[in-house]
């Protein structure tokens, strides 16, 4: 039984409760009579510390949707939400509803609706985050006597507080009294171009602040507007801000009068269904007096109505989440948008600790760590027939090494950092595996003082504890870019979890990867089943330091891509400054003093502290390339007609066109008809690269791409990207590989492919998606 197993019933109480979302309904009425109507409110619960959006969704996030089900007599008024929080993570906006908080709307029955009672189920689908997103859902049922009896009232304060969390209606709006919002046209075919319009008129002897007030400790104003698939927004024109000196806080820029705020867009969807459609719209602001009295910031609503005017059938639904999507009792509810998964299924601790053990278990036979594992079997062999107690003890330290660095990897993960991502990290690691090579070279050995010369033949050729330590913790780091499909899941787990259960799940991981050395060195016995000491130990060391230098040499090419060509030069400039320090330390002999043992490694040192600075700060500045815009996705990503033209222009016989990724661009490509396959990827992640070698960018797979007309997206997280890591959360990642294909049409139908990828799943995904729809295709009526 190991350590881990005895942890497990106890760690298990500690689980914290999965994210969950609550409803209940309840009327503004005890009663209702024929042709009468009355308020329902829907009282939504979200779990603490996570959060819930509005239906107006900015950079992140998906609407929240509600659909009734209720008998033909009933109809339902429009869904009204409470003011929502404006957040931010990784530099995306997004608006939040926390807590507990309440939907309203009307009931209305029909006069000849008989004075049975009625029934009514409410059915909430939302994404519940805090840093992972989770699909949920919640229903609630209310049974309404039906009288003719006049109603008596019932829950008022529940109605008073909802309706005091509600914006105000925008022609209403303290200091925006008889403002108003439309659409500069009509009707709307494809292609065309119009504008929302926010008619805002500010009170005489007020004013606003402009989205840009030039002081940071004023409160921007802001106009939202509510998505919708197809059309496609674009940054809100506001009109030049009256600019003046208000001390003490310097030139701000105010709104004041009749204020036009002018949001442009199109349809840019073949298949848009036509049909009236009803979208809402926010104004956030600040009044202030131009004497300089200013006031609670302030939520307006309105709402924008249009008919699109397309050859589609007319939709199903009204347009927006607007008006509740009404269906028989028992119809399954509407998709809920954006990019999450369809589900998750729950996730224990205790699942997630088995997961962590045998993933860690896995990561002694990949590739990044067969080197230094290697070289640990060869401290086993040349430790048989020692004394146990020491084999135990040098086993221990390896393991220490394994775990300390799995513990810096839960605190790393924590705060949303990954270790490759940063270039002195990879580059101090290339260095450490580099001088590992030269030691097996023999350029080097770290000799005994004087005093043990005495003791040389019993004492030759054993490992150290530190020895053993720096190993295991070589080990692991390296490791972590060979992240195993069990670990994946745990370790995307853990990252949305308190930090003591963070640290449980990654100490099963250390303990699972520490196993068999632990074995091993319990039970030394066993050694004997392993090679004798002998000549080869050599020759095996020497082809072990070539692994290594081809090791540094792939770490190489992660430093090519955090930074540049330059970076790679530079840091094997570095490495030469290393050799002369190992070349050094290398000279020093078994009879030297203490004196010129201290001044040689400190001329060691010294050289090495030199070569950084020389080659990576003076000669070239690391710095400053780490820091250029390209490393942030969306910098510079092409618009998405110039990608279906690169794309149907591509080559595709030797490699696959992959196109630059940013967030929203797959749905935009899938609501305009594209299948998109988006692969999010790494040079550093050795399973991404094997995923790409044997599984996507292979013949059969591009054959059968370009056969579906598919749209092949790169999201490069080599460097740190937010929006990247964003996504990643959101479908339960905590890192790469993560492969996602939008089906042509369906953007919200995301299919999610397993981490490890071989053609057949590859290609049985594209033939699930579906090909493109050609804009011939896209322009006829679907049945």
């Amino acid at each position: 039984m190991t350590p881990a197993s005895l942890l497990l019933p106890i760690i298990a109480l500690l689980q914290p409760a999965p994210p969950k979302l609550s409803a209940e309904l309840f009327t503004a009425q005890a009663s209702l009579q024929p042709g009468g109507e009355t308020e329902l409110a829907i009282v939504l619960r979200v779990a603490k510390d996570w959060h819930t959006y509005h239906p107006i969704t900015l950079d992140t996030g998906a609407p929240t949707t509600i659909r009734f089900a209720a008998p033909p007599t009933v109809t339902f008024g429009e869904l009204r939400f409470p003011v929502p929080t404006l957040g931010e993570a990784a530099e995306l906006e997004y608006l939040a509803l926390e807590g507990e908080f309440v939907v309203l709307t009307t009931l209305k029955l029909a006069a000849d609706a008989g004075e049975q009672p009625i029934t009514v189920t409410a059915k909430v689908r939302a994404l519940v985050c805090k840093e992972l997103c989770v699909p949920v859902e919640a229903e609630a049922t209310l049974t309404l006597p039906v009288s003719a009896a006049p109603p008596a009232a019932a829950n008022q304060k529940l109605f008073e507080e909802a309706r005091a969390a509600l914006p105000a209606r925008l022609e209403k709006a303290p200091y925006l009294e008889g403002s108003r919002v439309s659409v500069s046209k009509d009707r709307l075919g494809l292609e065309d171009e119009a504008e929302v319009v926010f008619h805002l008129r500010i009170k005489r002897g007020h004013h606003i602040q402009d989205p840009n007030p030039g002081v940071e400790a004023l409160i921007p104003s802001r106009v939202f507007v509510e998505p919708l698939n197809g059309l496609k927004f674009e940054e809100p024109r506001w009109p030049e801000p009256k600019v003046k000196d208000m001390p003490p806080f310097g030139r701000v820029r105010e709104q004041s009068g009749d204020v036009t705020v002018r949001v442009p867009f199109r349809i840019n969807d073949r298949l848009m269904p036509s049909g009236p459609g009803a979208l809402r719209a926010l104004v956030t602001y600040q009044s202030c007096s131009d004497a300089g009295v200013c006031y609670p910031p302030e939520t307006a609503e309105g709402v924008v109505r249009l008919v699109l005017d397309t050859p589609n059938p007319p939709a199903t639904a009204i347009m927006g989440t607007l008006q509740p999507t009404v269906g028989p009792p028992g119809a399954p509810a509407p998709a809920v948008g954006g990019a999450a998964p369809e589900s998750a299924p729950g996730r224990s601790l205790l699942t997630m600790l088995v997961l962590g053990l045998v993933g860690g278990f896995i990561l002694n036979v990949m590739p990044c760590v067969f080197p230094v594992i290697s070289l640990k079997i060869l401290g086993f062999v040349k430790q048989a027939g020692e004394d146990r107690g020491r084999v135990l003890r040098l086993g221990l330290a390896f393991c220490a090494g394994i775990l300390v660095w799995f513990w810096v990897f839960a605190l790393l993960t924590s705060l949303g950092q990954i270790p490759w991502q940063h270039p002195p990290v990879v580059i101090g690691l290339s260095a450490i595996v580099f001088v590992f090579a030269l030691n097996l070279f023999g350029v080097f050995e770290i000799t005994l003082p004087g005093s043990a010369a005495g003791k040389l033949d019993e004492v030759a050729g054993r490992e150290g504890y530190a020895g053993a330590f720096l190993k295991g913790l070589l080990a692991t780091l390296l490791g972590t870019a060979c992240t195993a499909p069990f670990f994946a899941t745990a370790a995307a787990f853990a990252a949305t979890q308190p930090r003591h259960v963070g640290f449980a799940v990654f100490t099963s991981a250390g303990v699972g990867m520490s196993l068999p050395y632990v074995l091993l060195a319990a039970f030394p016995g066993w050694l004997r089943a392993l090679p004798r000491p002998g000549a080869w130990m050599v020759v095996f060391k020497q082809v072990m330091g070539f692994v290594l230098v081809g090791t540094a040499i792939w770490l190489l090419l992660v430093v090519g891509d955090l930074l540049d060509a330059r970076g790679v030069v530079w840091t094997v400039a570095f490495w030469a400054f290393l050799s002369v320090s190992a070349w050094l330390i290398g000279r020093v002999g078994l009879n030297w003093t203490a004196a010129g043992r201290a001044k040689t490694w400190l001329a060691a040192l010294l050289i090495a502290a030199f070569g950084w600075w020389f080659s990576l700060e003076r000669m070239y500045d690391w710095r400053a390339a780490a820091s250029r815009p390209a490393g942030e996705t969306g910098a510079a990503v092409p618009a998405a007609d110039a990608i279906i033209a690169a794309v149907a222009a591509a080559d595709w016989s030797d490699h696959v066109p992959w196109q630059p990724w940013r967030p929203g661009l797959p749905e935009e490509l899938a609501r305009r008809g594209h299948t998109v396959y988006v692969d999010f990827t790494a040079t550093w992640c050795i399973t991404c690269q094997t995923n790409k070698a044997t599984a996507i960018d292979i013949t059969s797979t591009r054959a059968r791409m370009r056969e579906l007309g598919v749209i092949p997206l790169k999201a490069d997280y080599t460097a740190y990207d937010r929006a990247i890591r964003t996504t990643l959360l959101a479908f339960g990642h905590n890192s790469v590989p993560l492969n996602l294909i939008y089906p042509a049409g369906r953007p919200d139908e995301v299919i999610q492919l397993p981490v490890l990828l071989t053609p057949g799943i590859v290609g049985e995904a594209l033939g699930r998606a579906g090909p493109s729809v050609s804009p011939a295709a896209a322009d006829r009526p679907r049945s």
